[in-house]
């Protein structure tokens, strides 16, 4: 199963961006549930009010002179009802031993339209009741109730907030627009937030990119100063900068070895060929068996000479201090010059040059490269197919070109290589796992010709490998 990489800009836009949205909805419930206690309490304020005013009209109908009392009949008691119920607002009377009394103006009809409202509201409940709001039928109402002295009763009250679907419909659309256009001005925001905040992490990714070995020998040009660097970055840029000395430490120590053993080593194999040749010219009565020693001496001084060499020019082009003077020059010469290169290697005969036919395809072709690195990466490529494959099997070389650019192909004749080290060929120091243990070798030649070629603005890559051989391919543009 593939595992998507989030990166830290985007999880924490999603984070802050979550976290605007939990903190929009709480402010909504939040504004919600404020909005509502403050009509409950208006409610209450107006049901207090209006509560004392009646008890005060019913006090001073009772409370009239001797002979100018009144008494409170129901018709008496509805047109006080009438007087403090409005269009939103219904009071009447509910009594504990009788039906209760509602007011019979026009403007509260709407209340009796559904009889279940009322029982909602606690038509003829007793006591006192709290403030509290109730939904029916799509609709907010608020209702409370206050007992009146002297066992008269208690005065209910039932208010119409006026909150119908359609308009929570509406605010809940208005309130999901704001919520985009919010939305939409702290994503950019916080693009802006983060891309800001991350900057120093992208200038140190930007040194850590370029951390390599120069060819002055350096590792990095610059080391990242701390006293700038945020407080949560000034650990990680200490670390980084004692990582690029200590490999600044390593590369010249390696540097100094690599060319010390060379200068140590390539001088006695040079003077032990010289004696071999020497000898091999002076003594003219050795035996076969002693000849093939001789003979068996200059090639392994040879082999180990060309593996020094090899080894400091790997080193070199890793390190980017190895330069190549680069020439325009004739595709034919480069094949003239390697011929003649060919005859002395003990396996020069098997290789298989081009045809006049072949060659004259490439006659006029021209190539910006330096002649004698590419002459000595060829040689590479087909000593290499020499050893793996049969000692009685031919070695061809092929040119051919096309409008843009000219391919060397060497194809040997051997067990092939496999798809798992294809992928590894070109690397220091990797050879096939189906290398057979007597092939000499130390896994350098093709990681050296990958890196000259390339030096070179070249290539070189597998064109075709399997049970019948090989073919590797050199790729040059044409000028």
């Amino acid at each position: 199963m593939t595992q998507h990489n989030i990166s830290i800009r985007r999880r924490l836009g999603y984070s802050l961006v979550g976290l605007f949205t939990i903190s929009f909805g709480i402010l909504l419930i939040a504004t919600n549930q404020i909005i509502k206690r403050d009509r409950l309490q208006r409610h209450e304020r107006l049901v207090m009010a209006t509560a004392m005013a009646i008890k005060t009209e019913f006090e001073d109908v009772s409370q009239k002179p001797v002979g100018q009392e009144e008494s409170l009949d129901n018709q008496r008691y509805r047109q006080i009802l009438n007087n403090f119920s409005a269009t939103r607002v219904l009071v009447w009377l509910s009594r504990p031993e009788a039906d209760p009394l509602f007011p019979n103006t026009a403007t509260v009809q709407q209340f009796f339209g559904n009889p279940k409202l009322l029982e909602a509201a606690g038509v003829n409940a007793s006591g006192m009741q709290k403030p509290r709001s109730f939904v029916f039928d799509g609709q907010t109402y608020f209702t409370c109730s206050m007992p009146l002295p002297g066992n008269q009763g208690v005065l209910r009250f039932l208010e119409d907030v006026g909150v119908s679907p359609a308009g929570r419909q509406e605010n809940l659309i208005f309130l999901f627009v704001v919520w985009i256009f919010s939305v939409a001005i702290a994503t950019v925001l916080i693009r802006r937030f983060l891309t800001s905040s991350l900057l120093p992490l992208i200038k140190l990714e930007s040194v850590m990119d370029d951390m390599s070995l120069r060819p002055t020998g350096l590792v990095s040009e610059k080391r990242v100063p701390i006293e700038s660097q945020p407080n949560e970055l000034q650990g990680i840029v200490k670390s980084y900068n004692r990582l690029a000395d200590r490999l600044q430490e390593s590369w010249s120590n390696q540097l100094l070895f690599i060319r010390a053993v060379s200068h140590e080593l390539i001088t006695p194999l040079t003077l032990i060929n010289s004696s071999a040749r020497r000898l091999d010219r002076r003594l003219t009565d050795l035996s076969d068996s002693d000849r093939k020693l001789l003979a068996s001496i200059r090639k392994e001084v040879w082999d180990a000479d060309h593996l020094v060499r090899d080894l400091v020019d790997l080193a070199r082009s890793e390190s980017g201090s190895l330069k190549l003077k680069l020439s325009s020059v004739k595709a034919m010469d480069v094949i003239a010059d390697l011929s003649a290169e060919l005859e002395p290697l003990a396996w020069g005969n098997r290789v298989q040059t081009p045809s006049p036919e072949n060659l004259s395809i490439v006659e006029t072709v021209m190539i910006s490269v330096n002649s004698d690195r590419l002459r000595q990466c060829i040689i590479n490529v087909l000593e290499n197919a020499s050893k793996y494959s049969p000692e009685d099997a031919p070695i061809d070389l092929s040119v051919t070109s096309d409008d843009c650019n000219i391919y060397f192909d060497v194809q040997d004749y051997g067990p092939g290589i496999s798809q798992e080290d294809q992928r590894t060929i070109f690397k220091p120091f990797q050879r096939g796992k189906s290398d057979l243990n007597d092939v000499p070798g130390g896994g350098i030649g093709l990681a050296l010709v990958h890196q000259i070629v390339r030096l070179m603005n070249g290539s070189i890559y597998i064109l075709s490998s399997g049970e019948s051989g090989t073919i590797m391919r050199f790729e040059f543009p044409i000028e």
